[in-house]
């Protein structure tokens, strides 16, 4: 009996002996430790997740994100961790998410590098009597004269370059092109590269500017087809006063090789051109503008040669009488002081143009001008009568009936000229 009851107290004095040590290891669990694990898991867990989704926006390889499973946390947290916030599977970022740095709107930015280009076609046509005196060799009836390509960006912030190509029946030539300098000292302008002289009003025009088929006579026998144009360098300022006038002065130098209009002989045989322009708003419906150009160079061995103009232009475009009425009256006048003549050749033309509608415009235009044939002047006289429709802004047609007096011939010569003229792309605003 003694034996028995001694083997029954031996597991109770192991235990007794082996609580204190148990009781050392695993202390009862504080409440706040739990609270702050449990705090901690979250803050992991949002962590990786915003990690996940910048890398996605940077469009680079997700760093690696520290396996939450594997951090060293008591048994008790994680559980409860597991039973109170599941964790979330973040999916990987689809293809369609990934974004460039930086990736700002701006439509501005996409013209950087691509400058503005358009094309403008002239088709031409003509009927009525043979006439080789005007252009030096006999037209075709029909024909698509000159397809005028244009590039114009800017530079920089300072400078914006503009070429305009022009293709033909005789290939293709570069017809202006040069760096416009718009933010000069001073209030200054600057052109540099191959461009129209400031001399007059139609000599600057491109053809699809002027409002008739062909050039008037006294730009024509003056200065050809091609037009007074060179390569040099144009400077133009505005100049303030107190009468409420624009008054803008141009001076330009030039190579001195302008086509049989200027001939240098040696480097420094250049041309020079000055140009003065007077604007003025009479008031809301009209406004006048007054130039007046110069001239001078050298004509290869004959000695110098010179041109002065005038040109006047008179607007009128009633408001309160609706869009669609308008009219433009023209006057140009030059004389040229030639070696090749005795006496000095004069010219002038006179035009005026009315808007019938919002697409129709009708017009009239008066030539005079002298013109050079084997040493002797000749004297042409002209009249024209144009009727134009617009179909849309990037399209027209127009019609002109020409009667001119050739000085070398004794009969006038009658004409129909048809012209279509059609522009696709971006073609800037030439100079008012």
């Amino acid at each position: 009996m003694a034996i028995g009851h001694r083997l029954l107290c031996i597991p109770i004095l192991i235990t007794l002996t082996a609580f204190p040590a148990f009781a050392q290891q695993a202390p009862p669990a504080d409440p706040k430790i739990d609270q702050l694990e449990k705090k901690l898991d979250e803050l992991l867990r949002q962590a990786a997740e915003i990690r996940q989704q910048l890398d996605s926006m940077k469009g680079a390889q997700p760093e690696t994100v520290p396996d939450l499973t594997k951090i060293d946390v008591p048994a008790a947290a994680t559980a409860a961790t597991s039973t109170e916030t599941p964790a979330k599977e973040t999916p990987p970022p689809a293809l369609t998410d990934v974004q460039t740095v930086e990736n700002v709107s701006n439509p501005g930015a996409s013209k950087v590098f691509n400058p503005d280009i358009s094309v403008i076609g002239n088709f031409f046509g003509k009927a009525g009597q043979r006439n080789s005196i005007e252009y030096g060799e006999e037209r075709p009836a029909m024909q698509l004269e000159e397809a005028e390509v244009a590039f114009e960006a800017f530079v920089d912030p300072y400078a914006k370059a503009k070429f305009f190509l022009a293709a033909g029946p005789n290939g293709l030539e570069v017809e202006e092109g040069y760096a416009n300098f718009v933010a000069l000292p001073k209030d200054f302008t600057a052109k540099v590269g191959k461009m129209k002289a400031t001399f007059g009003k139609a000599n600057t025009w491109h053809t699809h500017v002027r409002p008739w088929v062909d050039q008037p006579l006294v730009i024509h026998n003056f200065f050809g087809d091609e037009q007074l144009a060179d390569n040099g360098i144009s400077v133009s300022r505005d100049i303030a006063n107190p009468f409420n006038v624009f008054i803008e002065a141009t001076g330009e130098v030039f190579s001195g090789s302008a086509g049989g209009i200027f001939e240098r002989v040696s480097d420094n045989d250049l041309f020079y051109n000055g140009h003065l322009k007077l604007f003025r708003e009479l008031n809301e419906n009209q406004n006048v503008e007054l130039g007046t150009s110069y001239a001078r160079g050298t004509l290869g061995n004959a000695g110098s040669s010179s041109y002065g103009g005038i040109d006047v232009t008179y607007r009128w475009k009633p408001l309160q009488q609706g869009l669609y009425r308008g009219f433009i009256g023209r006057f140009e006048a030059m004389v040229n002081d030639n070696p090749l003549a005795t006496n000095n050749l004069k010219g002038f033309y006179a035009s005026g143009d009315y808007q019938l509608g919002q697409r129709w415009f009708a017009g009239a235009r008066i030539d005079a001008a002298d013109r050079l044939t084997d040493g002797a002047t000749a004297k042409d006289r002209g009249l024209s009568a144009t009727l134009t429709f617009w179909p849309s802004e990037f399209s027209q047609l127009r019609g002109q009936l020409r009667r001119t007096k050739y000085g070398s011939l004794d009969k006038p010569v009658n004409e129909l000229l048809f012209q279509l003229q059609f522009a696709i792309g971006a073609h800037g605003a030439h100079t008012f």
